[in-house]
């Protein structure tokens, strides 16, 4: 199967005489986008929605690529790094702290370990103006995740965290954990960090 360079280039193609058309997820940039492929004169061809493009930080018609330094989605949006895969499945406040429920999967080949993520502080809760850090997390988040397994947990802020309006949720994983990912030839993805909006799901 191949993707067409037309991809890369933010091109939404028409077809008319390409074959039935199929919807697939495809990755960008480590984000999950919804595809439609057809397939004409033996080759497969996406196509996607303009903003979903952006979205993944793909180069535009204009040919110009905005300067992404994390992976982007929605609450309910899943966003995948080359080796395990975030999804936010809600943010709110909960007894005066705000907390996130997320969903964490190793979509590689080899296992993952809790140095090998990220860990409480490197999830952030942030505003255009001020960011707070996590304090700690609320379940398993991971002693070990074999390949293609996943486990859901919670991040829960101080007390005072509930008082703020968050609108974005920060995951940067730490530099001991990326350097380990790269020493041991994990396929980590160039854009590794994520973010999710707050203010949009994910329909």
């Amino acid at each position: 199967m191949k993707i067409s360079s037309c991809l890369y280039l933010g091109a939404i193609s028409l077809f008319g005489t390409a074959a039935a058309q199929t919807n697939q997820q495809v990755f960008i940039n480590g984000v999950a986008l919804q595809a439609t492929t057809s397939t004409k004169n033996g080759e497969t061809y996406y196509q996607f929605k303009a903003s979903d493009l952006k979205r993944a930080g793909a180069i535009t018609a204009g040919g110009v690529k905005p300067k992404t330094d994390a992976i982007k989605g929605c609450v309910g949006d899943t966003l995948f790094n080359g080796v395990y895969s975030v999804q936010l499945i809600k943010a709110g406040v909960s007894d005066d702290r705000f907390s996130v429920t997320l969903k964490l999967s190793n979509a590689s080949k080899q296992e993952l370990s809790s140095f090998s993520v990220f860990n409480a502080t490197n999830v952030v809760a942030a505003t255009d103006t001020s960011a707070m850090t996590f304090n700690n997390f609320v379940g398993d988040q991971t002693s070990a995740l074999l390949p293609g397994t996943s486990t859901t947990f919670q991040a829960v802020t101080g007390g005072e965290g509930g008082a703020t309006k968050w609108t974005r949720l920060l995951i940067r994983p730490g530099s001991d954990a990326i350097k380990y990912l790269q020493q041991q030839k994990y396929p980590l993805a160039k854009i590794y960090n994520m973010e999710f909006n707050l203010t949009c799901t994910k329909k």
